[in-house]
């Protein structure tokens, strides 16, 4: 008799929640599943003003809570002192990918690939193996999404981005307003102009806009007219880097 399966895949931002509303183009998100049984499509919907992006708890829950820790470096930051540590959990309001498969009566290692839109106009290719056991009929599997998810800004004579964690979820000046502090962002811009020159400007966050993840600095006196400008973001805890190339 063939045995059957639930998949439920989440697709967590690295250090931060599951990619849901607030992601880039979450629409655009695809997942296949490659395996003796044939290549499926599993949906990843988005529903909005219903389903969330994971619950955080300081406390982990054997079975429900992600393997991917939340980590909130201190305030301000010493060389050396215990960061606040959350964990991501769902529930059945949660974003994910669900599908019932048939299995083969053997054992077997399937290929799930995940692609994830960027605002670089390029998107994430992620593979990640899966192993398919007859004997068992519920698989939970968590997928690490790496990145950070940049956006021009456009404040006047200034160049900006906003910078945030891949899942949509914002920087701050400092916790409790969100769970990823600014002090935690290294952010540059590459300007080009069009004389073919290069200026780099280090950028801070902008506290008169406080909540919404945007980095910013003045254009400096006889800056020439600009043709291009290259935004880097980096977040020191996780390793995570985003590109942004504007016009």
């Amino acid at each position: 008799m063939t045995s059957t399966a639930n998949i439920t895949i989440y697709l967590q931002a690295v250090g931060g929640h599951f990619l849901g509303a607030n992601a880039y183009d979450p629409g655009g998100i695809s997942i296949t599943l490659k395996y003796s049984g044939g290549k499926i499509k599993i949906p990843y919907n988005v529903i909005p003003h219903f389903t969330d992006d994971g619950n955080v708890s300081p406390n982990f829950t054997e079975g429900a809570s992600s393997f991917l820790p939340i980590i909130t470096i201190p305030q301000p930051a010493p060389a050396v002192q215990a960061g606040a540590v959350n964990y991501l959990s769902g529930d059945f309001t949660t974003v994910a990918a669900r599908a019932n498969i048939k299995l083969a009566s053997v054992v077997e290692f399937a290929e799930l690939s995940v692609n994830v839109p960027t605002t670089s106009g390029q998107p994430f290719q992620i593979s990640q193996s899966v192993i398919l056991n007859p004997a068992q009929p519920e698989y939970k599997i968590i997928v690490p999404v790496p990145g950070l998810y940049l956006s021009a800004g456009n404040l006047p004579k200034a160049v900006s981005v906003f910078v945030k964690m891949m899942c949509g979820c914002p920087v701050t000046a400092a916790p409790p307003a969100s769970l990823w502090p600014a002090n935690d962002f290294v952010v540059f811009a590459n300007v080009t102009d069009i004389s073919g020159g290069s200026t780099v400007y280090s950028l801070t966050y902008d506290t008169s806009q406080t909540g919404n993840s945007l980095f910013s600095a003045a254009l400096l006196p006889g800056q020439k007219k600009i043709k291009s400008v290259t935004y880097t973001a980096l977040q020191k805890s996780t390793a995570n880097y985003g590109v942004l190339a504007a016009g």
